[in-house]
């Protein structure tokens, strides 16, 4: 049993030598598979349109004002009081379904993130092999805000620095110009959509506490009253300043001068390595079977 258990190690024991021999044996063969695989990698990705990125780096208002006690006043009511936007809410909203759509509606940007397959003429995009694949695709059809959220899934990133409190956003497409377009037109739609909620918001509070002090006596509360409506006023006037509300662009979108995908020559170089540690194990592992398969000689034919 023990002479057994030592043959059988000794048989499953890695020799290198044999490795290095079978390598050097086979090494033609190992390089011309890998450089064909690597030289089809290569071929393939030419096949893919270069990609361009357009960055933007925003941070929220500096609020210079301290918050006033009176406030407590307003919210005692119920009253929604807003205030400046957070990085955390700033992300949300670069993130949101309803702004990119609110951008694909106002601005044309299908020939951008379409390319070919849209149709400025008759505003229609044909159906992407997936789609025909999948039954969804019926024909060409007008886009809409599904399409806009599917079709920047993968191209818009919004990243949050909570350490500096900045907001980092970025588009990619086949355009460089494009990126850059596009980014411009989330920040002003952003910046858009929050003045409108800032403005909704403060003329609702106005209109609340001016039925307030319509059914309001005491002469303190009144005068609070009558502070917190001038609060809202200068929120009022605030939003309406458009380039000093929302947030703030510490970078504004470039056009890039160089793509930043596909990276043609790294992804073929791991291929080609990648292809030749594979075939190098093939090559081993065939030699292993063979040898364990082939007839092993007996004692009558040694003597």
């Amino acid at each position: 049993m023990k002479e057994q258990l030592t043959m059988k190690y000794e048989e499953d024991e890695i020799d290198l030598g044999n490795y290095f021999a079978v390598l050097r044996k086979e090494w033609w063969k190992i390089a011309l598979f890998s450089l064909a695989i690597g030289l089809g990698t290569l071929l393939g990705m030419f096949q893919l349109p270069n990609l361009y990125r357009s960055t933007a780096v925003i941070t929220p208002p500096i609020d210079e004002k301290k918050q006033s006690p009176t406030l407590g006043t307003l919210a005692s009511f119920g009253i929604d009081l807003g205030g400046l936007p957070k990085v955390e809410d700033l992300e949300t909203l670069f993130k949101s379904n309803d702004l990119t759509a609110r951008v694909f509606r106002n601005h044309a940007l299908w020939p951008v993130v379409l390319g070919d397959r849209f149709d400025p003429k008759t505003g229609t995009a044909r159906p992407t092999l997936v789609d025909r694949l999948s039954g969804r695709g019926e024909g060409p059809k007008p886009p809409g805000d599904w399409d806009a959220v599917r079709a920047t899934k993968d191209a818009l990133t919004v990243l949050t620095n909570r350490k500096t409190g900045s907001v980092t956003i970025s588009f990619e497409s086949r355009f460089a110009e494009g990126s850059a377009e596009i980014i411009k037109y989330y920040l002003e739609e952003g910046k858009s959509r929050l003045q409108e909620e800032a403005l909704a918001r403060a003329m609702k509070n106005k209109r609340f506490i001016q039925e307030q002090i319509g059914k309001t006596v005491d002469t303190l509360t009144r005068d609070r009253l009558y502070a917190l409506y001038g609060q809202e006023v200068e929120k009022e006037m605030m939003a309406r300043n458009r380039e000093q509300f929302g947030f703030r662009v510490i970078d504004t979108p470039w056009v890039p001068d160089r793509k930043s995908k596909p990276s043609r020559a790294l992804t073929t170089l791991m291929t080609t390595l990648f292809s030749g540690f594979l075939f190098s194990i093939y090559f081993i592992s065939r030699d292993r079977r063979n040898q364990r398969t082939a007839p092993k000689p007996s004692n009558r034919d040694a003597e």
